[in-house]
């Protein structure tokens, strides 16, 4: 899978986790269920975060949540940042990262 591609898939994930993130804070929700932000467009697997840990990985823009394992569709675009146990932090690299920060929709907003 190429750069572009994996970080698009990725950036859709991220978008469907800010809506979710929106739609738990005012409820008090928490952990809240966050979809794995992996290359895989088909995947559905959950990780269940508290905002907080969410928002150590949304800081970044080059950083997204991934399922262990759910990293390897990404190689070589990709290190891991964090293993959490129940999940991973990984760090989009090269072109993958460009591209994940150009499509981070908190960036441009800071921007």
């Amino acid at each position: 899978m190429d750069a572009e591609r994996i970080a698009r898939n990725d950036a859709t994930f991220r978008e469907a986790n800010e809506q979710i993130e929106r739609a738990a804070e005012p409820l008090g929700i928490e952990p809240i269920p966050f979809l794995c932000e992996c290359a895989d467009e088909r995947c559905t697997d959950i990780v269940k975060l508290t905002l907080a840990q969410y928002e150590v990985i949304r800081d970044e823009p080059r950083w997204f949540l991934n399922v262990p394992g759910h990293e390897k569709g990404s190689r070589p675009h990709v290190r891991i940042v964090s293993n959490c146990g129940e999940y991973l932090v990984v760090e989009k690299l090269g072109q993958a990262g460009e591209i994940a920060e150009q499509l981070d929709t908190r960036a441009s907003a800071d921007g």
